[in-house]
């Protein structure tokens, strides 16, 4: 089981690429209703949509993200993005009381000083650079791409339910046969 885990998570989201490469807050041209936006993002169909896109049948049971603006660019929340891939290590923000996490990194302003308390990959300086290594999911996708090895992190691809559920199965359950403490 242990190896299917690692299997799992060494493996790169076929839509993580398209998502990256999307442009939000356009108008919506189905649906031209003023300040109607394309602000979500449907991983089964990979297309970008508006709220009114998204009431139809078509994506009733899809994967949907939505997006939201923070200081001019694109992000989605920190909750919302861990269901798909493993957002360790990404900086993130908070934006309307909620963790939010950047798609792509902002353009740098000034010069770098200091490549420790920045980006491993685009040199962005770091808010939390003891807790993270990357500003954005694009900086991640670069660093699962360079790699060395299957086992070197970083890891995108998080454990599916499936084996999810077999890992849980092989921890001990709460109730059950009662088991002693070893004597020491």
């Amino acid at each position: 089981v242990e190896e299917e885990v690692i299997e799992k998570r060494n493996e790169k989201p076929e839509w993580v690429e398209a998502f990256l490469q999307r442009t939000f807050f356009d108008g919506c041209t189905l649906h031209p209703i003023r300040r109607n936006e394309k602000n979500r993002y449907c991983i089964n169909c990979d297309s970008s949509a508006c709220q009114y896109c998204l009431s139809s049948t078509t994506h009733r049971h899809h994967k949907i993200l939505k997006i939201y603006r923070h200081v001019y660019k694109d992000v989605v929340s920190l909750v919302a993005m861990e269901k798909y891939i493993d957002c360790a290590d990404i900086q993130p923000y908070k934006c309307n009381k909620r963790l939010v996490i950047a798609l792509n990194p902002l353009p740098h302003c000034g010069p770098i000083l200091n490549t420790e308390t920045s980006c491993d990959i685009c040199k962005r300086r770091l808010a939390e650079p003891d807790l993270y290594r990357y500003c954005s999911i694009s900086c991640k996708v670069i660093a699962f791409e360079r790699k060395s090895s299957d086992l070197a992190p970083p890891f995108l691809s998080i454990m599916s339910p499936k084996k999810a559920l077999k890992v849980e199965q092989l921890k001990h359950k709460r109730k059950g046969k009662p088991q002693r403490a070893p004597f020491f």
